[in-house]
């Protein structure tokens, strides 16, 4: 490796990802029994653990090797989500999964991160300075094709996550305003033909933020406990394993989707200040490397990563408050599960990875 790149890495961005998995640790030893590699706390460890593996070893390969196979990099993540509908493992009424017998994973998440490649690679290579209706519809294919396929496997919290990333870096490519106007209205039309294709818990969890009160047992009950365990934290918290709503069971998916209550409930206002503030750094230096990348495929590619964790984040915070339906968008970093954890020290490895070389010829 080029002593330069050594050089080059961004040490307080590292140590920012590892006090966010560190935080999310601590809250899954806290709510979850024991700490054998068996145990949830246990797993997340390995899981954390190649997740590094993977970070070091993806930081060593230029960026441009995968834009450059980025078509053949693509058509194996779809033939992977055609598989999880064919063979695929169903968990919490979703079918995307692929058991391998020792780890399961999910390739939605990789797929994210491949769509983020071979859309930064499409609209970089354009000659224009403004995206036409021609680009726009090209890259939405990009976009559309996977999340189609996630859709088709009933995870529409996850297919959700990949607007974000078409619609920021078709604002960075130059949309005009004309086209701006025009798919903001498809999506107004569209958002209410939507509802009639949710299924009957969807549009329960939808309800429910509307009318907290409607169903506090039933459909509204997850969201009930989440806030109940962030109010009686208050500013300093109950401490580790003192958390009534996460350590006696009363809140689901406590180590998981609604890690956040946790936190807040057993390090109060001041812990999920904390937790905020760490967001807040990394994204400032993703911002940077976006910035002086040298090239504008590795701009775009920061910026596409940058919008899938900040969307990630913004939606699990605001389904933990009760400001958002329940959609099963973990916690970026901090929530218990493999294939995520794995996927963003991976998307982390590539922007570092454009930040190190942004002097390298």
């Amino acid at each position: 490796m080029d002593r330069r790149l050594l050089l080059g890495f961004d040490w307080l961005w590292f140590l920012t990802l590892m006090a966010l998995s560190g935080a999310g640790l601590v809250a899954i030893w806290s709510t979850t029994d024991g700490t054998s590699l068996d145990s949830y706390f246990g797993k997340q460890v390995l899981y954390l653990c190649c997740a590094l593996v993977v970070f070091f070893v993806l930081l060593y390969f230029d960026y441009r090797v995968f834009s450059d196979f980025i078509v053949f990099i693509y058509a194996a993540g779809m033939i992977s989500l055609v598989l999880v509908l064919l063979i695929g493992v169903t968990v919490h009424g979703n079918k995307s999964w692929i058991d391998l017998g020792f780890f399961s994973f999910q390739p939605s998440e990789v797929m994210k991160i491949i769509v983020i490649i071979a859309l930064s690679k499409y609209y970089s290579r354009l000659e224009g300075e403004r995206l036409g209706l021609k680009e726009l519809f090209f890259g939405g294919l990009i976009v559309l094709a996977p999340m189609s396929m996630v859709v088709l496997q009933k995870d529409l919290g996850t297919a959700v996550t990949f607007l974000p990333i078409y619609g920021i870096l078709s604002c960075l490519a130059g949309i005009r305003k004309k086209h701006l106007v025009f798919l903001i209205v498809v999506v107004l039309i569209a958002a209410p033909l939507g509802w009639f294709s949710l299924q009957g818990y969807q549009k329960g969890r939808i309800r429910n933020v509307l009318n907290p009160s409607s169903d506090p047992y039933g459909v509204g009950y997850q969201s009930r406990q989440s806030v109940i365990a962030i109010g009686s934290g208050k500013f300093l918290g109950k401490g580790f394993k003192q958390g009534s709503q996460g350590n006696l069971g009363f809140l689901p998916a406590r180590h998981t989707d609604f890690v956040f209550a946790v936190l807040a409930e057993e390090r109060g206002f001041l812990g999920s200040l904390s937790v905020l503030g760490l967001f807040l750094l990394l994204y400032y230096r993703m911002l940077r490397a976006a910035r002086e990348a040298k090239d504008k495929i590795g701009t775009m590619i920061v910026a596409g990563v940058l919008a899938l964790l900040l969307f990630h984040m913004t939606i699990n915070i605001g389904m933990v408050q009760g400001l958002l339906p329940i959609a099963g968008i973990p916690l970026p970093f901090v929530s218990a599960g493999g294939s995520a954890l794995i996927t963003y020290y991976a998307a982390m490895s590539l922007c570092m990875g454009i930040w190190v070389r942004r002097y390298v010829n």
